[in-house]
């Protein structure tokens, strides 16, 4: 069960990075060609799934620090 929990954990927070990265560059480029449909499409495409991941990421987190019985301060 830990293994599961900790594979599926690892792979939220790839998915939520790489789309934050994804919506961060395809901005930029969107502030430098001067292109606003850009800007704000990509957040429209891509960040309903961005902060969905995030959440579910958080959430298996916190589910795992019971699951790990892990303590406040431990590294």
């Amino acid at each position: 069960m830990k293994s599961l929990t900790m594979i599926l954990f690892k792979i939220g927070l790839v998915v939520f990075l790489v789309l934050g990265v994804v919506v961060v560059l395809v901005q930029a480029a969107g502030l430098v060609a001067g292109s606003p449909g850009l800007v704000s499409g990509v957040v429209s495409a891509l960040g309903m799934a961005m902060t969905v991941s995030a959440g579910v990421t958080g959430l298996l987190g916190f589910a795992m620090s019971y699951l790990f019985h892990w303590k406040a301060g431990e590294d």
